[in-house]
């Protein structure tokens, strides 16, 4: 049975040095996460690891070795060697594994259209072979030619394109560049659009994985898929159609044996920000005080948890070939979302754990109730470099410059226009309560977030309004808020309103069409709506949380006007939902968010445009340029940085 190793499996290089280097090296190792030093006695075969030797006696004498071997990933090999140069230590390259030619991403322009001819040439080849549809040679653009060829050149990349910018193709064509079965885990609501897209550019028949409580009749199972593409193992006549299949990201604990029966070549990860959850291990205490490390599970102990079950896909022993997916790599503004997106694509390349990746790249230190605090950063150069082996950013311009603009219009509502805000002095109190209680991040966001609807509360008056209007003139609207209760009261104002429009002979007599939904709403039903307000010619309204429909959702594109109620203060979320209408085939869009002065909005744009400004300093985010400006309305961004959950519970 083959086992799945980074040490084997990552393209690394394997250094031999000798001398009394050990401390050297041992210290490289807590510098450079990733790299795994080891000292070597003569005539033994063992590997001694270094650091587990000082973790374990702090005196141990690791110069004495007589010699020294060091397994340096690819991306850390150009930093490895300056720091032994500079310690005037020489070094040989005793292996280099699955190397090849390997490079970081250019950013001279004739290698640039050097990568996007190739890209072409690659896409032709993938037409010749009968599995992509001759028309996708002319509709895709430079960018995303370069990203497929980039693709060929190694066995990991990151898609970092702004939202609507073609991602979902280039990553198709990727996953065609080997030969074997794929792999897709999106989240659910992106399924369709997987089905769609495999189905209009490629020859293929994919899969789309639903459970089992969501079944229709007919609908085909897994194992009568695989039996059906016949798979004899090439691509061709003789060798059946290469299993495409589409596993929803919710659900992948409960379908590791349907990914493991698949045998992929090639994992794709859509919304691989989603992904950034770190914590994958327990420690347990057994009855002679020892630690042992067991996966987690959920709170309810009935199977593994997401994050998990995604390491252990990322691990599997077939694969050629991952790719991520991703508009917004780090959706909470701090790198520590980041270590689990890139360990998922180059398992190990980036630490075996996330200790030495956050105490390097997150300015980690004891936190004030145990653990580590890894909310900071540090050394985001050289992260973005490394980042530069398997990431391809496509900036907004690059992307969106022949496409409709979303205008974005910040209103801010002085006292004087709000309404009187609902009653939610309860909820905050037990919110808050709870928040300082546990100290937990689950609790402060949600103590966060019910304040933030007692600030939308008091947009009701205005937004009805706006949303009355855009109808009034025919247009398809969209009204985004964040939390379920609040989508199910916006829906009950508003159809309240339009009946007294209605009663007074507005619309013809004929009340819009309005859709709503959130979590709690089937999957297929919100595919449902999407579809159907995509197609419709309006005037119609979409009432839903963002985090249902903000994001792997296309067909919004066609919104006339939309508004943000309730605002996100995740950075990524806003960029998400925004995405939504910064589409390919979309119409320009009016954006409108509403802020409330004089409430919580206020401190929630401060937290905003701090993180923004972490994410400048790690993408180019043309998207994010100014926006932090036109978020807090003033000049003086220092006025207004502090962070809320700081000014409410104390340390962030």
């Amino acid at each position: 049975m083959t086992v799945f190793s980074p040490l084997k499996d990552q393209p690394h290089y394997i250094y031999r040095v000798t001398g009394r280097v050990g401390a050297l090296l041992a210290n490289l190792e807590t510098r450079l996460p990733g790299m795994l030093a080891y000292g070597h006695r003569a005539r033994d075969r063992r590997w001694n690891r270094m650091t587990k030797e000082l973790r374990d006696n702090p005196a141990a004498e690791v110069n004495s070795y007589a010699y020294y071997k060091a397994y340096v990933p690819v991306n850390a090999a150009w930093l490895f060697e300056h720091d032994l140069a500079g310690a005037c230590v020489r070094y040989q390259i005793e292996h280099a594994i699955n190397v090849d030619d390997i490079f970081a991403w250019p950013t001279a322009q004739a290698a640039l259209d050097t990568m996007a001819e190739y890209g072409r040439q690659v896409v032709q080849g993938l037409v010749s072979d009968g599995e992509v549809k001759p028309f996708v040679t002319d509709l895709i653009t430079d960018y995303q030619a370069r990203g497929v060829y980039w693709a060929t050149t190694r066995p990991w990349s990151k898609l970092v394109y702004p939202c609507g910018a073609g991602k979902t193709l280039t990553a198709i064509l990727s996953s065609l560049t080997r030969p074997g079965p794929v792999c897709v885990v999106a989240p659910a609501k992106a399924r369709r659009v997987w089905w769609d897209q495999v189905q209009e550019y490629t020859n293929i028949v994919p899969h789309r994985v639903i459970p089992k409580g969501q079944m229709r009749r007919g609908d085909e199972t897994l194992d009568g898929y695989l039996a059906s593409c016949d798979w004899a193992g090439q691509v061709g006549d003789a060798g059946g159609q290469r299993p495409f299949v589409i596993f929803g990201a919710q659900s992948l604990p409960d379908n590791l044996e349907g990914v493991r029966q698949l045998e992929p070549q090639v994992l794709v990860i859509d919304e691989l920000h989603t992904f950034g959850q770190p914590k994958r291990w327990k420690a347990i205490f057994d009855s002679t005080g020892q630690i042992e490390f067991e996966k987690r599970r959920t709170k309810t102990d009935t199977r593994e948890t997401r994050a998990v079950a995604a390491m252990d896909v990322s691990r599997l022993p077939s694969l050629k070939l991952r790719v991520g997916l991703t508009a917004t790599p780090l959706d909470d503004g701090r790198p520590r979302r980041l270590w689990s997106q890139l360990d998922l694509l180059a398992p190990g390349s980036y630490g075996m754990g996330f200790g030495s990746f956050a105490k390097r790249y997150c300015a980690a230190k004891e936190g004030e109730y145990g653990g580590l605090d890894d909310k900071g950063s540090s050394h985001l150069d050289e992260l973005k470099y490394r980042a530069s082996y398997l990431m391809q950013e496509v900036t907004h311009t690059e992307s969106h410059g022949q496409l409709p603009a979303t205008r974005v219009q910040v209103v801010w509502l002085d006292p004087s226009d709000q309404n009187r805000p609902a009653a939610f002095k309860r909820v905050i109190a037990k919110a808050e309560k709870e928040a300082l209680k546990t100290h937990s991040e689950f609790d402060r966001e949600r103590a966060l977030e019910a304040n933030l609807m007692e600030a939308a509360s008091r947009k009701r008056k205005y937004v009805i309004e706006e949303v009355l209007d855009g109808l009034r003139g025919g247009g398809k609207v969209v009204l985004f808020t964040a939390r379920r209760q609040d989508c199910e009261d916006w829906t009950s104002y508003i159809e309240k309103a339009l009946a007294k429009e209605v009663k007074q002979k507005n619309f013809g007599g004929v009340k819009p069409v309005i859709w709503w939904g959130h979590g709690g709403t089937d999957d297929r039903e919100r595919e449902d709506m999407i579809s159907t307000y995509r197609d419709h010619g309006g005037p119609c309204l979409l009432i839903g949380t963002g985090q249902a429909f903000g994001e792997s959702v296309d067909g919004l594109q066609s919104s006339d006007l939309a508004i943000f109620a309730m605002l996100p203060w995740r950075p990524g979320d806003f960029e998400q939902w925004k995405g939504r209408f910064d589409r390919i085939g979309g119409r320009p869009t009016l954006l409108k968010v509403v802020l409330a002065r004089k409430s919580y909005d206020e401190k929630v744009v401060g937290v905003l445009a701090d993180k923004i400004t972490a994410i400048k300093e790690f993408l180019a985010a043309e998207q994010y340029q100014g926006m932090d400006d036109k978020l807090l309305g003033i000049d003086d961004h220092n006025k207004m940085k502090a962070s809320v959950l700081t000014a409410l519970f104390g340390e962030d």
